[in-house]
């Protein structure tokens, strides 16, 4: 188990919407709507495609990076402080423990989240995190909150209210915002990190704000019924739930004395080492706004005002790995949803109002799935014993030789 990796710290992005993972919002729009008109029906294409047809469209990155390297402007490198995130870290380091060979690719100069491994004497490339590549050919986008929506519903897996709210838009905004029981959620209908995500929503004026934020970066977005709980990340390996973490997010409690302002101030003063500051931004401000509040209002003596829909410590939040405090009753619900998807390894956002309560007595979804997730949620938690998802994933190589 990694001991000894650099903890991950939170970028400064200039739009606070995109937390800290910021991304270039014309380019970002752009591809989403490629995305959906060019790479739907190349998708569609690739369905009816003769399967060495798909091989070969595998083939072509991997035969680039063997160019690249042969022509001298690439190479691998085995210095695994030049890994580029902490979940490829940690899959190198228990590679290092297993004595399993790795390296990353370099081009140029520049090092990239590509890497490659011996296995029985072939090598096999990889983006991040070393995935079977049977597990590769995706039947369908799981990372498009619709598509994958739709098949848990079919699966009987819970799942929040949605309505897609398309490029042109059918139904006026005032008849989708009716649809719903508020509060309501807004988000890109593919993208992660919570980027340009607005949640509470219970005005149409708020709504339609909403809409214009989320829409900065994406051509298509999704409406979703705005489900109260933790953000729970679910990380399911070999069809087996490896890792549950509980994320929460920052909150005050009023005093009918103190501002907002001021009371955000002293969390900031009391919080753990490992815990950043809350953010003071335009997104603060209208996680507020929707809350019925200013920044210099005085809150409510005994009031429980969340300040953002993030969790965890990187935004003032809390962690907890709690795996084995997990009602038994999620297990197979969630093992479920890994089977419906068809993946080695996915990692599923779900809204749970309390994980350690029978999952039959509680309104709770699975909002995402990530088909490339961020294993080092699991070892980072402010709380409980860290998994080794890294090691299970190494696990399935060993069992399939």
């Amino acid at each position: 188990m990694s001991t000894h990796i650099p903890e991950p710290k939170v970028m400064q992005a200039q739009c606070s919407y995109c937390g800290d993972a910021p991304v270039n919002h014309t380019l970002s729009y752009l591809e989403s709507f490629l995305a959906f008109t060019v790479d739907r029906r190349l998708s569609a294409l690739s369905n009816h495609a003769p399967k060495f047809l798909k091989r070969f469209a595998d083939w072509i990155p991997i035969s680039i990076f063997k160019l690249l390297t042969k022509i001298g402007l690439a190479h691998f490198s085995s210095d695994i402080d030049k890994a580029c995130s902490f979940r490829s870290r940690i899959i190198w380091e228990e590679a290092q423990r297993r004595g399993i060979h790795m390296e990353q690719l370099v081009i140029g100069k520049k090092p990239i989240d590509w890497y490659r491994t011996l296995q029985n004497g072939k090598y096999v490339f990889f983006e991040s995190l070393p995935i079977l590549p049977e597990f590769l050919d995706l039947a369908q986008n799981w990372d498009d909150k619709i598509i994958l929506k739709k098949e848990l519903a079919l699966h009987n897996v819970p799942i929040p209210q949605y309505l897609e709210v398309p490029f042109f838009k059918q139904q006026s905004l005032e008849d989708i915002f009716n649809s719903f029981k508020k509060p309501v959620i807004i988000k890109p209908r593919i993208g992660s990190r919570a980027r340009h995500t607005i949640t509470n929503i219970n005005t149409l004026q708020h709504f339609k704000e909403g809409l214009r934020i989320a829409g900065e970066i994406s051509s298509h977005l999704v409406v979703e019924e705005h489900i109260h709980g933790h953000v729970c990340r679910a990380t399911v390996v070999g069809g087996t739930l490896a890792g549950f973490y509980r994320g929460t997010s920052p909150f005050i409690i009023g005093d009918g004395v103190t501002t907002i302002r001021a009371l955000i101030e002293e969390k900031d003063k009391a919080r753990p080492n490992r815990v950043e500051a809350v953010r003071v931004g335009d997104e603060l401000r209208h996680t507020l706004s929707r809350a019925g509040y200013g920044i210099d209002d005085v809150l409510p003596e005994g009031t429980i005002l969340p300040l953002s829909h993030r969790i965890g410590r990187l935004f003032g939040g809390t962690t907890k790995e709690m795996i084995d405090e997990l009602h038994p009753s999620f297990v197979p619900i969630i093992e479920k949803a890994g089977k419906a998807v068809g993946l080695a390894v996915a990692g599923f956002d779900c809204i749970i109002p309390d994980p350690t309560k029978d999952a039959e007595g509680q309104r709770w979804g699975i909002i995402e799935c990530n088909t490339l997730p961020f294993i080092d949620l699991h070892y980072y938690a402010l709380e409980g014993k860290p998994r080794n998802i890294a090691g299970m994933i190494w696990d399935l190589w060993d069992n399939k030789n």
